[in-house]
């Protein structure tokens, strides 16, 4: 006999535990609030196989259509905080008081996802199969793509693209965000985390969701990304739009071309500046850089308003050059005149008049583009003094030669101290984490340059912080109090959630154990428990019973009574 592996789908042997093509453990229970493993959606022609990801809208699950026989993708509307599922395991059971939201972000969700299915054209997009209701919530079908991680992409070209690398990237993904922002949806969370690569080398968005979970004060918890997500999104009185994400699309960009993103929000309030470092920043073309710090200004109104603008900016460079080029091209008409003395004068007088256009337009140029960047360019402080000085040292012409500490293992918290007492290196936090089974989570478990390899003093280390194992082992929580499972749950990253029963054994108010796992079960991190708490012994149950017992003594009193008078 077969069956379906349900963490890549594919058909494996009924003998093994493990799936051969991706080491999925058959042995996991996909527990509640999420759907089980083998759910069965629209009369069985999807078949739901383990989550993939979760975030406070909905969530990814890898899945069969069992017609075509092909993985795919569903996303299931699973509002965190609004509804729970029943425990048929389906059917989503929506809090009463928040009936009226939940309806509303439905719909939400529904008209979002049913506009991005018709940007079939857009390469940067998902390609969406399906929309259907169901268990009184949603699912969004989406084809199942061969994708790898940006973030991982840079690291393996050096840290950080060139200009001429990037711009094939990004100019289709500002495209397909254009066309999102022209037929009324944004996407509000573009950072390196959402960007993925596919196989023949283009970008992706990843994770598109309502703008109720971009922004604070809605009625769904918000996720943002740090320096990624614009300074309007932590405000719940200011408005998002187009330049919104142009912040994220840029902040993206600016990753790409020196290998970090900009600071958070809350440092950027103070100081608003970008730096880069010397060596980067005069490898950008100047054109770039005005595009970098028109789509990162930190107030709304002075930030680019529309991807048009931005396209404009990162291709202005070439146009210049060409008007300068045909400005500065001799007269045609000159070449063609005989060779007599009074002709070559001629000729050469008259080659004077495009030169000095030129020089001309060449000055106004200079004159505009040095009054933007006084007056307003965040990366102004790239141009100062101090920052020139640093040429020769950031080009390795000076620069002292030191060795590349190893940083794997350490705790993060050492290492930010470590980097605090230390010119040799500048220490960035990669924007995601991994999951390791070596080393323990919120200690380091990569890092780019390798360890004990030499780099130029002053150079950027860059850091993985470890999420640790995947699948985390549920504690024996029985006899505990609620606080007491909920912090042994949450030191394995697990949510916890709670239900309560009568219990015989049980004192009231502490934890029975599971409803739907035993201890030593293991499940992926981030997945939800919900956890049994005891409401003491069913003293109704006693009391209905010694009513019982009277009322059966009363009787036998009364029979006994009506025998003797009948002697």
């Amino acid at each position: 006999m077969s069956k379906i592996c349900y963490g890549c789908m594919r058909i494996i042997g009924d003998e093994d535990d493990k799936c051969p093509h991706c080491g999925f453990d058959r042995s996991i229970v996909q527990g509640l609030p999420f759907l089980p493993l083998d759910a069965r959606l629209q009369d069985d022609k999807y078949i739901i196989g383990k989550k993939i990801s979760s975030n406070n809208e909905s969530t990814k699950y890898i899945a069969l259509d069992a017609g075509r026989e092909v993985p795919v993708i569903i996303r299931e509307f699973l509002p965190n905080g609004l509804c729970a599922r029943s425990k048929d395991g389906l059917a989503i059971r929506v809090k009463s008081e928040k009936t009226a939201v939940y309806k509303r972000l439905l719909n939400k969700f529904l008209d979002y996802n049913r506009t991005l299915a018709r940007l079939k054209d857009c390469s940067a997009t998902c390609n969406i199969l399906d929309i259907f209701t169901e268990n009184n919530t949603a699912y969004v079908v989406e084809e199942q793509e061969e994708l790898t991680s940006f973030t991982e992409y840079v690291k393996k070209h050096g840290g950080h693209l060139s200009w001429e690398e990037a711009k094939p990237l990004f100019l289709p993904l500002l495209g397909t965000l254009e066309d999102m922002h022209k037929n009324g949806i944004s996407h509000y969370g573009v950072g390196p985390s959402n960007v993925k690569m596919t196989s023949d080398g283009r970008l992706k968005l990843q994770n598109f969701s309502i703008s109720d979970m971009r922004k604070v004060g809605t009625d769904l918890r918000c996720m943002l990304i740090s320096g990624c997500s614009a300074p309007e999104q932590y405000d719940k009185f200011s408005l998002l739009d187009e330049s919104t994400d142009i912040y994220g699309f840029t902040a993206v960009l600016f990753y790409a071309l020196t290998g970090s993103v900009p600071d958070d929000v809350e440092k950027r309030k103070n100081d608003n500046k970008l730096l880069i470092s010397s060596s980067i920043n005069k490898s950008l073309p100047d054109h770039v850089r005005s595009a970098l710090a028109g789509g990162l200004q930190f107030e709304q109104e002075r930030r680019l308003q529309n991807f048009e603008e931005l396209r404009a900016k990162l291709s202005a460079a070439p146009s210049v050059k060409a008007i300068r080029r045909e400005m500065s091209q001799p007269d045609v008409d000159d070449d063609d005149e005989p060779e007599t003395t009074g002709k070559k004068k001629k000729k050469s007088g008259g080659s004077i008049l495009p030169g000095v256009i030129s020089c001309i337009v060449s000055l106004v140029l200079f004159v505009i583009i040095g009054t933007y960047w006084l007056q307003g360019n965040p990366f102004a402080a790239m141009f100062s003094p101090t920052n020139a000085s640093s040429d020769s040292d950031a080009d390795g012409v000076t620069g002292e030669v030191v060795t590349v500490p190893n940083l794997v293992g350490v705790k993060y918290e050492e290492a930010v101290e470590k980097s605090d007492k230390t010119s040799d290196y500048q220490l960035l936090k990669a924007v995601e984490e991994e999951f390791s089974n070596d080393v323990p989570e919120g200690y380091i478990a990569s890092q780019f340059p390798e360890a004990y390899t030499e780099e130029v003093q002053g150079y950027s280390l860059y850091i993985t912080v470890s999420k640790g194992a995947k699948l985390r082992e549920l504690p024996d929580i029985q006899g505990k109090t609620v606080d007491q499972a909920a912090q042994l749950l949450g030191d394995e990253s697990l949510v916890t959630t709670q239900s309560f029963e009568y219990s015989d054994t049980i004192k009231k108010g502490l934890v029975i154990g599971y409803d739907a796992h035993n201890a030593g079960d293991k499940l992926e991190y981030g997945s939800t428990v919900e956890i049994k708490v005891s409401l003491g012994a069913d003293t109704s149950s006693k009391v209905d019973s010694d009513r019982r017992k009277k009322s059966s003594d009363t009787d036998t009193d009364s029979e006994e009574t009506e025998s003797s008078e009948l002697e």
